[in-house]
């Protein structure tokens, strides 16, 4: 049976409901509902309830990030290597990493940063005042750091995923990428951004490029570079590869077990002298038009194995390459074949059209008269790139002084030696003369990941590069390191959720995760007493909640 009592403390007197249990026999006094004052009791029965105010914003991706970085102690490490200014109540080094933050979730210019946070409850979880933090903040405090802090916070960073067993050194992926930027032509304060073959065809703009190392388990980053935008992965790699063996013996790690995985495209005959000197291991593709006495050994040689539940044709050899002799893999892929064909028949339709617009204007009724050279090399342009020099044959009659007309056709022949012959074959070498044919591919077929990787850095909607409005090579770098902060936080958290049995992409992770909100509840008396506040997480799907719970429980 419920009743009322009033409770004295101090000067005030409180009402309170109490509802009277037995315990073990005896009659006890249990508070069921705390009223307040007799005023506030009063103005509650008079005037209408107590007002609730609630506000809720994104918290899963925001809370599990941080929580990882605090698990990394990133911010202390930052802080210790970074400079101590502070601007608006935060050190340089929790700037950076709130900024990372951001670019895993939805990049963006420094200045929407703010009102960005103020959609999440990353401010209560940091403690900061995200209206106080402007593009202007971002710029003081990336201004303070150098070359020679990042340099040693990424080392601190990668004894510390030693410390938690996230990094091993025995298969490492190399790969190199580039981004265009919009830094003038007449900016000299940037010797990074140069022209050069831009991988996301914008050679008319200036560039710069990131050459990465990362681990087979969960990808994530070991050593990083950005080098100027002219340079060529064969003239980056040596330095590149000399500074991770370097910064590997200074972990202690055992460099006898590091074995590099790198593409065709940093081949060379001083890369190759280079890993012999050093004597680290390797596995690498070579270009299979240059190996045309491997290309051309027959299918009646090769012997099959099983690599991920799928049989792969393969022949295994020992060749003199570079002035000396090395273990040779080549095998034939289905899904590499059917890649090639589509992409041949893809540049030949564009191809095609081409030249059916060019033989269309040759015959237009009042198209001016042409030379034949100047034929000759339009469709020498045509047909440069894609084997189509190769491939397709053509011909030009003169139909009267000044009128040509072209027809051409596919070299059957050709075609032919192409697809059946080239087509699906990839041609391994590796010093690693102990492995068998199954550990040597499948540790090439790990490359493919560190694409995916590079990739990450390029998507518009999680962790991308661009937006980024830099023009000094300091800003670039800095930009850059807040970048891939951000995919090493996500990363972690993609392996956690592999950890608790999900599958989820980085990106469908955190935007899954983004949709756990988190309410502040505020009551409000309309007297003089204290606003109480509550915080919870609002109603979601079941199987998200259970997502969120789990991922919780899992510590580093």
């Amino acid at each position: 049976m419920a009743s009322m009592r009033k409770q004295k403390v101090g000067k005030y007197t409180y009402w309170q409901i109490v509802e009277s249990k037995r315990v073990n026999g005896k009659p006890r006094p249990f508070l069921a509902k705390h009223l307040g004052t007799a005023d506030q009791l009063l103005y509650k029965l008079t005037k209408g309830p107590f007002k609730v105010k609630i506000r809720s914003a994104s918290h899963g991706a925001v809370y599990f990030l941080h929580k990882i970085g605090e698990e990394l102690e990133l911010e202390r490490i930052f802080c210790k290597h970074f400079s101590d200014q502070v601007r608006d109540g935060l050190k340089a080094g929790k700037s950076l990493l709130l900024a990372a933050i951001h670019r895993a979730i939805r990049p963006g210019s420094k200045r929407s940063f703010a009102c960005w946070a103020k959609q999440t409850t990353l401010p209560d979880i940091c403690g900061f005042d995200p209206y106080r933090l402007s593009s202007q903040h971002f710029w003081d405090q990336m201004d303070t750091v150098t070359d020679e802090q990042i340099e040693r916070v990424e080392k601190e960073i990668t004894s510390k995923m030693i410390e938690k067993s996230l990094l091993s050194s025995k298969l490492l992926f190399y790969d190199l990428t580039n981004f265009y930027t919009y830094i003038a032509t007449k900016n000299d304060r940037s010797t990074l951004a140069r022209r050069g073959k831009n991988k996301q065809k914008r050679d008319d703009l200036r560039q710069f490029g990131l050459a990465q190392v990362v681990t087979k388990e969960f990808l994530i980053p070991v050593l990083s570079q950005v080098y100027e935008g002219n340079k060529s992965e064969k003239a980056l790699f040596n330095p590149f590869i000399t500074q991770l063996r370097k910064n590997l013996s200074e972990l202690n790690m055992d460099i006898e077990e590091l074995t590099t995985v790198f593409g065709k495209g940093s081949n060379s005959e001083d890369n190759f002298t280079q890993l012999d000197e050093l004597e680290i291991p390797y596995v690498a593709s070579l270009t299979a038009v240059h190996h045309k006495d491997l290309v051309n050994i027959p299918l009646s040689d090769y012997h099959k194995l099983t690599i991920k539940d799928k049989e792969l044709p393969c022949y295994r050899t020992k060749k003199l390459i570079w002035g000396k002799e090395r273990t040779v893999v080549v095998y034939l892929s289905d899904k590499l074949r059917q890649g090639q064909l589509k992409g041949l028949e893809q540049a030949f339709v564009k191809k095609y059209e081409q030249l059916r617009e060019l033989k269309k204007q040759l015959n237009a009724p009042h198209s001016r008269k042409k030379k034949r050279q100047d034929i000759e090399k339009k469709i020498e342009d045509i047909l440069k790139g894609e084997r189509g020099t190769s491939l397709i044959n053509y011909s030009i009659s003169q139909t009267s002084e000044g009128r040509f007309d072209i027809d051409w056709e596919m070299n059957r022949n050709n075609y032919e030696r192409l697809t059946q012959n080239l087509f699906g074959k990839r041609i391994l070498v590796t010093d690693r003369d102990d492995w068998t044919e199954e550990e040597i591919i499948a540790a090439y077929m790990g490359q493919s990941n560190i694409e995916r990787v590079l990739k990450h850095f390029k998507n518009p909607y999680h962790h991308a590069v661009h937006p980024q409005f830099h023009w000094t090579d300091q800003k670039v770098k800095v930009h850059t390191f807040i970048c891939i902060t951000a995919l090493l936080l996500s990363q972690i958290l993609a392996k956690k959720a592999k950890d608790c049995g999900y599958n989820y992409s980085i990106e469908a992770l955190i935007d899954r995760l983004s949709k756990v909100r988190r309410a502040e509840i505020v009551t409000v008396t309309g007297m003089k007493g204290r606003p109480a506040k509550e915080k919870q997480l609002e109603e979601t799907e079941p199987e998200l909640l259970m997502l969120y719970e789990q991922l919780d429980k899992q510590s580093l």
